[in-house]
């Protein structure tokens, strides 16, 4: 009797596990929160100025490091947010090129909706949207990618809503020297 409520037990875990992962799913709706990053970002530049916070900005070239403390306004949110709306996978151009997939976490009701790109050479090569559980972007990971004979970059892009912006550059140029850009932005209430 044991025995099959223990199997009855593991197949409804099995069942539950199964319905939280939906792979290959097509791209969500137009319309919800996150089908338009490029205006997702200019929103959240324009609320992190209204809110009246501040930039807790860290640079670090080449092993240089370099702080600043500064307000926040709209235009300077909008150039540290740039590569984020630069990287918006809703062009036209980049119709069908991601292949779509979205993990639900049934406990807490979160949900993480990850962009992989079908070609080695479309960029972003990734974005991981994780949602909170009202459905709203709670944090953005991006990935860009490229090599050729003569040039190699590499960008992660990181960006808390209303926290954190973290942006990690690798740049080779044939015969030059690599450079690192690491910039850091904490933002918080003005004290």
């Amino acid at each position: 009797m044991n025995v099959n409520r223990y199997r009855l037990l593991c197949v409804a875990l099995a069942a539950v596990m199964l319905a939280s992962c939906t792979p290959g799913r097509q791209r969500p709706a137009p319309g919800t929160a996150h089908s338009d990053l490029k205006a997702y970002f200019e929103s959240e530049a324009l609320q992190a100025t209204t809110k009246g916070l501040q930039l807790h900005k860290t640079v670090t070239l080449n092993g240089q490091r370099d702080t600043v403390i500064m307000p926040a306004d709209t235009l300077a949110l909008q150039h540290l947010l740039r590569p984020f709306i630069d990287a918006d996978i809703n062009k036209p151009s980049l119709r069908d090129a991601y292949r779509t997939d979205t993990v639900t976490d049934l406990f807490s009701g979160s949900s993480s909706i990850m962009y992989s790109a079908r070609d080695a050479g479309t960029n972003p090569e990734q974005v991981i949207l994780n949602m909170d559980k009202e459905g709203r972007i709670a944090t953005v990971h991006m990935l860009n990618h490229v090599r050729n004979v003569v040039y190699e970059y590499r960008q992660k892009l990181f960006y808390q809503h209303l926290k954190n912006i973290h942006i990690t550059t690798y740049q080779k140029i044939a015969f030059l020297q690599p450079r690192e850009l690491d910039v850091q932005v904490l933002l918080a209430p003005k004290n």
